[in-house]
């Protein structure tokens, strides 16, 4: 009840703001996606990620890094929030063009399940 009251005397502040409203957008806040959309990447991404996937194959960490990539599945779009502060130090290894594009691969959750699909077809082929 105390709540209620609280609440009500929040939105009456905001005459635009509603339980409804409010409902709407932390659903959209902490939405996770769906997971029956179509993955669809631009040539770019994929040049990019299949480059991704040759160093680490040549490196021959391929195993290591598939363990590593599907244990942090989760948090992948934390971690290119990450990538986002870490820019200025890590764009000494990549251009700052794939550094971006990276960055926009890792944010989609179905981002690291296509670097893994692409190291597992270099694995097969070696």
């Amino acid at each position: 009840m105390y709540l209620h009251n609280l609440f009500s005397k929040i939105f009456s502040c905001f005459p635009k703001v509603n339980g409804q409203s409010v409902r709407r957008e932390f659903r959209h806040a902490f939405s996770t996606g769906t997971p029956h959309k179509k993955m669809t990447m631009n040539e770019q991404e994929l040049a990019l990620i299949r480059k991704l996937a040759t160093v680490i194959n040549k490196r021959r960490i391929t195993v290591p890094a598939t363990m590593f990539l599907e244990c942090a599945q989760p948090l992948s779009y934390l971690g290119s929030q990450t990538m986002v502060f870490f820019r200025p130090f890590l764009t000494f290894f990549f251009t700052p063009a794939e550094y971006d594009l990276l960055q926009g691969i890792l944010e989609r959750r179905e981002g690291i399940k296509k670097i893994i699909e692409e190291l597992e077809k270099l694995d097969l082929h070696r």
